[in-house]
């Protein structure tokens, strides 16, 4: 499991067995009254359960009165994981002294260090660097983990009382360890920060790093799901680039032209172990939802029949012996040819650029095709500050410093010659024309941000169990085995068992 896309759907299982542990390690989410004192424990509702889904990273609960965001203008779009950058000239973002962020936070009279634990350790010890030039009593040490398996190492070190000062995170896990007394909340310091300004973050990355309106991380680069497309077989095929406002009709229109079996070409691609996943856009772009906001299954209902027949359906256009892959082995035939459409998460296109070089020039991407709205599953990374550490103020100084504009607007776009493909989270960067001239893609796939959704069902602690038997269900529909109505009605039954099981 190497990109990103897939990382995210391990950590929405992950995220789930973690919580057990931290729940017995840590119990409710932690409060600081000023930056230096230590943080207070207020008592979480049941409603602020670990969010266990890679959708969940952006997918608190919305008002009951909360519906899709109608399509404004989402077009194509491409990105993928940071590209480790080191600090230099740029004109995106604005300037400030990084030197003095919260002056009236003052650096340690003696030298402290602050553990840092992230999976891309590599590419932010040049800014490390830096800040330790300008905070000479600050050193920063890296605890380098891979993606996949960090949640699981923090929750262990949380457990034996030794966890690091500061992480680089899944949005997802922000609320995962901070409703569990493990992160400190961030406000006091925000409020004193020239750097970090909440109004300025995209609206669903800004309510997934926080928790009942308060943050617990600092929201860092974001990616979205779109649709990457062949050019070259849209051509043969007599078809047009894909509009951005293209319907599901005028996908399934170029999916029927572009799959051509006797030449082992197909138009798009299914993966049964992942379904259950790259349904969601479908589903929310019908208006349709997982659950309500007060708790009630919903995914069985006309709309999620609607979108899981539809998506379901596709399968007539994949090639049958990639049911039983997974989303990273069909990036390989895509590359080869022989899948003319695939929706990933925007790291493919650095996936494309880096592994795949000779397809340049002969694949683009576009926004998720709408029934209704315009809909898309949206992700990221925050920077947090664990609860144990014993130099808060020294571990805020090098996230803060991190989310200076200038910087976050650096790690998010890299350099002409070595792109990053991810996007920055911050509206005045996002609308800032010279951040998209290493990718010129991303300019217009920063619409599509703008497309995420929010679902409820990520706010109900057993969820994970729920989409496991969704998950399974699609598989049997996807191998001839269920019809897809079936599939959810089933799915809906089992799944009030749970939610009943849970209540008593």
């Amino acid at each position: 499991m190497n990109e990103r896309l897939s990382r995210r759907i391990f950590l929405r299982l992950s995220a789930v067995a973690a919580g057990g542990v931290v729940l017995a390690a840590c119990g409710g989410a932690t409060t600081s009254n000023t930056p230096t004192t230590a943080p207070t424990s207020p008592s979480p509702s049941p409603a602020s359960s670990p969010t266990p889904a890679a959708s969940a990273a952006v997918s608190p609960s919305p008002s009951p009165a909360a519906s899709p965001t109608p399509l404004a203008s989402p077009t194509t779009s491409a990105m993928a994981s940071p590209t480790p950058q080191g600090p230099e000239p740029t004109p995106i973002g604005q300037k400030l002294d990084l030197a003095n962020l919260s002056p009236s936070i003052p650096d340690p009279s003696q030298p402290v260090t602050i553990t840092f634990a992230s999976w891309v350790s590599a590419g932010l010890k040049p800014y490390a660097d830096e800040f330790q030039k300008l905070h000479p009593n600050i050193k920063i040490k890296f605890q380098d983990v891979d993606a996949e398996n960090i949640v699981t190492k923090i929750t262990t070190q949380i457990a034996g009382g030794n966890a690091p000062d500061a992480a680089y995170l899944d949005l997802s896990a922000v609320t995962d360890f901070g409703t569990r007394n493990a992160l400190v909340e961030l406000d006091p310091y925000i409020q004193k920060s020239r750097a970090v300004d909440p109004k300025d973050y995209v609206g669903e990355f800004a309510k997934a790093a926080q928790i009942k309106g308060h943050f617990y991380g600092l929201p860092f680069d974001g990616e979205s799901t779109g649709i990457f497309y062949r050019t070259d077989l849209f051509e043969q095929a007599g078809l047009e680039p894909p509009k951005p406002d293209w319907t599901w009709e005028d996908f399934e229109e170029a999916a029927k032209k572009l799959t051509i079996p006797s030449k082992r070409q197909y138009g798009f691609a299914i993966f049964a172990s992942e379904a259950n996943y790259y349904w969601l856009p479908w589903l929310w772009s019908t208006g349709g939802r997982l659950m309500s906001p007060d708790g009630k299954i919903m995914f069985n209902d006309a709309n999620g029949k609607k979108a899981a027949e539809f998506y379901l359906g596709l399968k007539r256009y994949s090639p049958p012996d990639l049911y039983g892959s997974n989303s990273w082995d069909g990036r390989v035939a895509f590359a080869q040819g022989k899948v003319a459409m695939y929706e990933a998460g925007a790291w493919f296109a650095g996936t494309l650029l880096s592994e795949f070089p000779k397809t340049k020039g002969k694949w683009g991407a576009a926004a998720m095709p709408r029934d209704k709205y315009c809909a898309t599953v949206i992700a990221g990374d925050a920077l947090v500050i664990f609860a144990q550490s014993k130099n808060k103020d020294a571990a805020w100084k090098w996230i803060e410093f991190l989310s200076a504009p200038q910087n976050v607007a650096k790690w998010n776009t890299g350099t002409p010659k070595n792109p990053s493909t991810l996007l920055p989270v911050r509206k005045s960067l996002l609308n800032n024309p010279n951040l998209y001239k290493n990718v010129p893609l991303l300019k217009d796939f920063a619409q599509m941000m703008k497309c995420g959704v929010s679902d409820p069902a990520y706010d109900f602690p057993y969820w994970g169990q729920i989409d496991q038997i969704l998950n399974e269900n699609f598989q049997k529909v996807i191998y001839g085995e269920m019809d897809a109505a079936t599939a959810l009605d089933d799915a809906a039954a089992r799944a009030e068992e749970i939610i009943q099981k849970h209540k008593s």
